[in-house]
């Protein structure tokens, strides 16, 4: 008998565990962490938060709720003050908001994100400057607007390269815009951005490179393309001929800085 109301105990304790754990409501509970984060002083640890919140949120689909938290971080960042976010920063929040919004089915809220990105991208002086920062900017045009408005970006961004008082740099920037507009299928753009720089010989050795990369992207190998982002040091695996296009790249990828949330915001400090 004792041992019958033993089972009997056990039994309700672990019924009564069962019936907590059912009680449990995780977005309720990411909501909670979704207010408290709007509590933050701080704006960059603030919009963080936010950021990394919103993409929980779509990715258990609470497509809604996701939306409420970035519009509260699409806040955080207008109110932002210069001091609390730099231009990299800044740039990252607004395309990061863009690319979080699509994730929430949230076109029009993307698309004003988006430009309030491409304005602070063309408010950075002098215009060379901003040229480090135009890869990161592309992806979302190209993935929200399609290959004709992020070839355009690229073109102009190859205008503003050609402020820059460095060779190497200079023809850096040439490639990686050459190679956006390659993936954006403007293959007579992609070539009119490399003219803007008169060797012809280099020309050719950086067309061969990029011809190489592609093929590798195509096979799907250890060097090939992942996106926008995507470092040109892939181009050391070229044969002789693109000797020079190894020689003038940067091998910090300087233009290839990322602006997606995953690469900045998305990391709670």
């Amino acid at each position: 008998m004792f041992r019958s109301l033993a089972l009997v105990a056990v039994g309700l304790l672990i019924t009564g565990c069962q019936e907590t754990t059912s009680r449990l409501d995780p977005e309720r509970i990411l909501h909670m962490a979704g207010e408290e984060a709007g509590q933050i002083k701080a704006p960059k640890e603030r919009l963080t938060r936010q950021l990394n919140i919103a993409n929980r949120q779509t990715e258990h689909g609470q497509a809604a709720d996701a939306r409420k938290t970035l519009a509260q971080a699409r806040e955080t960042l207008e109110h932002a003050d210069k001091n609390a976010l730099n231009e990299q920063e800044r740039l990252s929040g607004w395309v990061s908001l863009s690319e979080l919004a699509r994730d929430a089915e949230d076109k029009a809220f993307a698309n004003g994100a988006l430009d309030k990105a491409l304005a602070a991208l063309n408010e950075i002086t002098p215009a060379q400057e901003r040229c480090k920062y135009v890869m990161g900017v592309e992806r979302e045009v190209q993935a929200l607007r399609g290959d004709g408005a992020a070839a355009k970006l690229l073109v102009t961004a190859s205008e503003w390269a050609m402020e820059l008082p460095k060779e190497s740099t200079r023809r850096a920037a040439y490639v990686a815009y050459a190679d956006g507009l390659f993936h954006c299928n403007d293959y007579e753009g992609a070539r009119g951005v490399l003219r803007r720089d008169p060797d012809a010989a280099w020309r050719s050795d950086a067309l061969t490179g990029l011809s190489d990369q592609a093929r590798m992207e195509i096979a799907g190998g250890p060097n090939s393309w992942s996106g926008p982002f995507a470092s040109f040091s892939a181009i050391k695996s070229a044969p002789a001929a693109s000797e020079s296009v190894i020689r003038d790249t940067p091998s910090d990828s300087s233009f290839n800085k990322p602006l997606d949330f995953k690469s900045n915001f998305y990391r709670a400090r």
